[in-house]
């Protein structure tokens, strides 16, 4: 976990631009504003920046900086999957790519709390003690949570807009264990295949199926790192027809097996067992 989180202060909107510059598709970030004003565009949305606030820039995002003020000042956290895996787990709300949130504001004294977890974090990494990644995940978990539990809506911008959507997305939610199928979806919402496919790809550049396997990823991986399942009963858990489907599915999605992903995270993160 070490390596797998970046913290680095910024003094300017310049500053900020360079760090966030690469947009790959394993890399996000979330910018903490201790001093900012303006207008930031994350992909199709307009996002008010201020004092306290917290953006929140997914994978693959195109970010605009136009109308930010030149003053801006804060702290700017990048993730690589690992991490995000990791720390999606306390948040999907927040940390999905597709429709989480990606600005909230936050009160001063909340802000000035997870200001001093980034610190501690930034801390441990220079130290690089024998429990460092324990302790940086703890911490990072902690920032998660906090800004998780103040996200309400009268104080956060989410990523969809659109009423459909969202009903789209609520529905994957609660469904997407059940129903695999867009067929499902499409009936409940009572709209066409064909319809919110240009929806998703007009307002969040993907495809229906994608969001319904970008959720059903996002538990499989919680259940690998936490549950103590095994592979065939997490494939079961998620109603798919085999555990090689399910094999076939989680690595065309992560780039490598269930069985190879669980031994890595097991060797890595030792203390979440």
């Amino acid at each position: 976990m070490i390596d797998n989180i970046k913290i680095e202060k910024f003094a300017s909107k310049k500053e900020l631009e360079e760090l966030t510059k690469e947009t790959k598709q394993f890399i996000s970030y979330l910018v903490f504003f201790e001093n900012a004003s303006g207008n930031l565009q994350v992909n199709h949305r307009e996002i008010l920046v201020g004092k306290f606030s917290i953006s929140n820039l997914p994978i693959l995002s195109t970010i605009k900086y136009n109308n930010v003020s030149e003053q801006s000042t804060g702290w700017c956290v990048t993730f690589d999957k690992e991490a995000r895996d990791v720390l999606l787990i306390h948040s999907f709300k927040l940390f999905c790519p597709f429709t989480g949130i990606v600005n909230v504001n936050m009160k001063e004294l909340i802000f000035n709390k997870l200001m001093f977890y980034l610190k501690e974090i930034q801390s441990e990494k220079l130290t690089k003690g024998v429990t460092s990644s324990e302790i940086i995940y703890l911490q990072a978990s902690l920032v998660i949570k906090y800004i998780s539990r103040n996200i309400q809506d009268n104080n956060s911008t989410s990523q969809i807009y659109d009423k459909t959507l969202k009903g789209f997305a609520d529905l994957v939610g609660r469904e997407y264990k059940n129903n695999h199928g867009i067929d499902f979806y499409t009936g409940e919402i009572g709209i066409s295949s064909k319809t919110l496919g240009r929806l998703t790809k007009a307002r969040l550049n993907i495809t229906p199926k994608q969001i319904i396997q970008y959720r059903i990823n996002a538990e499989a991986i919680r259940l690998i790192i936490h549950s103590g399942l095994s592979i065939k009963e997490i494939a079961y858990d998620l109603n798919f027809s085999s555990p090689d489907y399910f094999n076939y599915f989680f690595k065309k999605l992560n780039k490598t097996s269930p069985a190879t992903y669980k031994k890595r995270m097991s060797e890595n993160m030792r203390f979440l067992s």
